[in-house]
């Protein structure tokens, strides 16, 4: 009888043991899906928020130059002075123009990336909904296997605590 019992507790543990290794494999594709889907772009778009700053300081630097130059016209105590100055406005303002077309573009793009880190976060929410359809299957699986275990019911019946009761 006691072999039939430690055969039972050994079947059950070999069964408890398999399904949790099958749920660790779930969970190890759905961590490998999530960096894939979505975490690696996260990534890639901080990492290019670096490369906006800069060019957003460049940009403040440039408008500050110009707003330099011009101060300087203003200052001009005569014509030849303001003549020679207004080149140093008309080339500062290029460079802030161009400057400002690259912000730009570069602003764009971001909100491009942002409206695909939405499709991102939509896969990241497809993957934990498969991974947890599939632990709960297993779960589920495991549950009916021990339960229909052909030992069942064979061993002594014991009284299971309830694990919400104070009492011990």
């Amino acid at each position: 009888y006691q072999r039939r019992v430690r055969e039972a507790v050994v079947s059950t543990q070999s069964t408890g043991g398999d399904y949790e290794n099958r749920m660790g494999e779930a969970e190890h594709k759905m961590i490998k899906q999530a960096f894939i889907k979505f975490v690696k772009p996260f990534m890639d778009a901080a990492a290019k928020e670096g490369a906006i700053n800069n060019e957003r300081r460049t940009l403040t630097a440039l408008r500050l130059d110009l707003d330099a130059a011009k101060n300087r016209v203003r200052a001009a105590k005569t014509a030849d002075e303001m003549k020679e100055l207004e080149t140093f406005v008309d080339e500062a303002q290029k460079k802030f123009d161009e400057q400002y077309e690259i912000c730009r573009e570069v602003l764009e793009e971001r909100d491009q990336a942002n409206a695909e880190m939405v499709v991102h976060l939509e896969d990241l929410c497809e993957v934990q909904v498969e991974y947890f359809k599939a632990a709960t299957e297993l779960a589920q699986e495991m549950c009916s296997k021990v339960l229909n275990r052909p030992t069942k019911g064979k061993a002594p019946t014991r009284k299971r605590k309830d694990s919400s009761s104070d009492e011990e």
